[in-house]
């Protein structure tokens, strides 16, 4: 994402629930924002157009959240994910630059991690 570019986000989780409360919390940042209900629709989405945050569940139809986080870093090596989950997975499968969003995961923590992760370079 360069200086002048507006971030682009994607919220990947089953639950259209949760995904509607990310998109109410975000609702007043600058950018695109797009939610995907499963890893492989987030991947397509991806495709069409980069994400620079990703945040997303770790329990999805198809793939679970750390390998489409994987995925995507593959693509994009500097993208800013958070996965969002009910329980910890072990901490040695969580990559070091993987924020965790234990569920229920306060509003302000949210939107902690989106806007550190949008004005800090990537890396």
């Amino acid at each position: 994402m360069t200086a002048d570019a507006l971030p682009s986000y994607l919220f990947v989780d089953e639950d259209p629930l949760q995904l509607s409360a990310m998109r109410r919390l975000f609702r007043d940042l600058p950018g695109t924002k797009r939610s995907a209900t499963s890893g492989e629709e987030a991947l397509q989405m991806a495709e069409q157009e980069p994400p620079s945050v990703v945040i997303a569940a770790y329990i999805l139809p198809g793939m679970d959240g750390l390998s489409l986080l994987s995925a995507l870093r593959a693509r994009s090596p500097g993208l800013r994910c958070a996965l969002h989950t009910t329980q910890c997975p072990a901490r040695d499968i969580i990559p070091p630059d993987v924020t965790v969003l234990l569920k229920p995961c306060p509003p302000e923590r949210m939107r902690a991690f989106v806007m550190s992760a949008t004005s800090a370079p990537p890396g």
